[in-house]
């Protein structure tokens, strides 16, 4: 929006209420809003059609009109104007109707803080905009429409096709000869149309009784090309008010469905973007308060009082520091993994991995890592030889699995870590015995941002398990999971280890033989592990 400042229209005609929704707006900062206070319809409609305003906020009780009619007249009188409904906790039903039809968004009286009702108006004025955009789009194509001469059919009451315009003809693929004398429903086109000759028969009679009908049909034209219609029936009458002929018109409004169907995906998306955004701000931004509250507090106390610390309880503040250190890690780590993945650069690139050896190394560091509490019993069964994957993808996929098991069993207890290698699939299992994810949660929980509702106080940021499912699948693989409340959880994960990379075949097929493989692998990781 360019203007300096936003015209609103409140029509309130409770005092109380209105002057706390200008106090609010006062409050966002009185340079940014001319408000407009007026307490009858009648009064609102006569504004509106002498000053333009940039959106109104309707109460649906009013003096002179009660309810949804209030609406239906406003948006008669003033369809350009975006409506944002005041309501009340009583009539929330009402408000979600009229959201149905024309209101972009409702607000509950008594529920009305600063931020929500800034959002509301910016967003209604954005998403009238869209609409009007659509609209105007909408009027575009029918000028074009209109300057294309229209397809004509003229039909008998009875339905016979008398004659056809050349537009009609080439839209319906047929010659005058074909069809002049025959029921209009026997053209071949109806044999592919979204109604069928019944109903076309039915809207023919009601047209010959002086009834206009109008109705979109998706059929086949020429060239066997599916179309989307605007088709329309009127009677032709003489000047006894007789009917003695039908117009059948029809527009080829196929590439309109196609603009409105763009337009309102765009707008979606649009949307939906900015929730995520909205959701990623306000997550990180509490997630890293979080941690950085606890290294101040610990930094302070050790600074203030380092002389009268005992050594256990100096090394309790730096643990604490260094477990708040982690938690930021992980964060920055889901945050960048999150952004590789969401712009589409996180790719699957296999090597040569010694499965047994990284499972373990993995398991010692998250044990080391681990409080007192916790036992991880990693248990390997299949062959030891090397295996195809992406190490870090599949270094993600555990680290987060093995975390989550951690995290989520406060109490402490057993964490079960299972790894069969077989011919063709590798599949990883982590057992717990912590809180447990319910029900409800449970076919969300792959989704960004999602946390089950019982996880309390312990941190996280609802990334972790969305990325963990892309990285699964860029192995072509499966994640599935079984938990009960109270009991525990158990993650299963099955990569195919037929899933090659051409470079990846590449370097198998180069090989001299298993041995070199073997040996290639355990000199990497020795390395690694220097």
């Amino acid at each position: 929006m360019n203007k300096a400042s936003i015209n609103i229209l409140l029509v309130e005609d409770n005092p109380s209420d209105a002057k706390l929704l200008q106090q609010t707006l006062w409050h966002l900062g009185k340079e940014k809003w001319h408000v407009v206070h007026l307490e009858r319809l009648s009064d609102a409609l006569s504004a509106c059609s002498k000053r333009v305003f940039d959106i109104v906020l309707l109460d649906l009780s009013l003096p002179d009109s009660q309810g949804l009619k209030t609406l239906a007249k406003f948006s008669t009188a003033a369809p350009n104007v975006p409506i944002v409904v005041l309501t009340g906790f009583d009539d929330e039903d009402i408000a979600l109707q009229a959201v149905a039809n024309s209101v972009q968004d409702y607000l509950v009286k008594g529920q009305i803080t600063p931020k929500l009702l800034e959002h509301v108006i910016r967003y209604a004025i954005e998403r009238g905009q869209i609409l009007n955009q659509l609209q105007e789009c909408q009027h575009r194509l029918r000028g074009v429409f209109k300057q294309t001469p229209q397809s004509i059919v003229l039909v008998t009451c009875s339905g016979m096709i008398v004659e056809m315009n050349q537009s009609a003809l080439n839209l319906w693929g047929t010659q005058q000869q074909d069809c002049v004398g025959k029921p209009l429903w026997e053209l071949e086109s109806w044999n592919l149309s979204s109604a069928n000759p019944g109903w076309l028969k039915s809207i023919i009679a009601k047209a010959a009784d002086g009834e206009s009908l109008r109705h979109e049909l998706h059929l086949r034209g020429a060239n066997d090309a599916m179309l989307w219609i605007d088709f329309s029936v009127r009677p032709l009458k003489d000047e006894t008010g007789k009917v003695v002929l039908l117009i059948v018109e029809a527009w080829d409004i196929s590439e309109q469905k196609r603009a409105e169907a763009e337009m309102i995906k765009a707008w979606q998306q649009e949307r939906e973007l900015n929730e995520m955004k909205s959701s990623f701000v306000s997550m990180v931004s509490h997630e890293f308060r979080n941690p950085m509250s606890v290294i101040r507090t610990a930094i302070e106390l050790l600074e203030s009082y380092n002389h009268q610390l005992s050594d256990p309880q100096r090394s309790k503040y730096f643990g604490k520091i260094q477990t708040a250190i982690r938690q930021m890690q992980q964060l920055l780590d889901e945050v960048l993994f999150w952004g590789k993945s969401d712009a589409g650069k996180l790719q699957y690139e296999p090597t040569l991995l010694d499965l047994q050896n990284f499972c373990s190394e993995l398991t010692q560091n998250l044990q080391l890592s681990a409080n007192g509490k916790h036992q991880i019993i990693f248990r390997f069964q299949g062959k030891p030889t090397p295996v195809l994957v992406d190490e870090n993808l599949l270094r993600y996929i555990l680290t987060n699995l093995l975390s989550n098991a951690i995290k989520y069993s406060p109490q402490g207890g057993v964490i079960q870590f299972d790894v069969i290698c077989q011919d063709d699939t590798l599949t990883f299992q982590i057992q717990d015995s912590g809180i447990g994810i319910p029900i409800k949660d449970q076919q969300l929980l792959f989704e960004t941002f999602h946390r089950a509702s019982n996880v309390g106080s312990i941190p996280g940021t609802g990334l972790g398990l969305s990325i963990v499912k892309k990285c699964v699948e860029l192995h072509q693989g499966q994640i599935c999971l079984e938990s009960q409340v109270g009991v525990g959880t158990t993650f299963t994960v099955k990569l195919s280890l037929n899933h090659q990379s051409p470079q990846s075949l590449e370097l198998i097929e180069s090989g001299s033989d298993l041995q070199s493989l073997n040996h290639k692998s355990h000199r990497l990781s020795a390395g690694k592990n220097a």
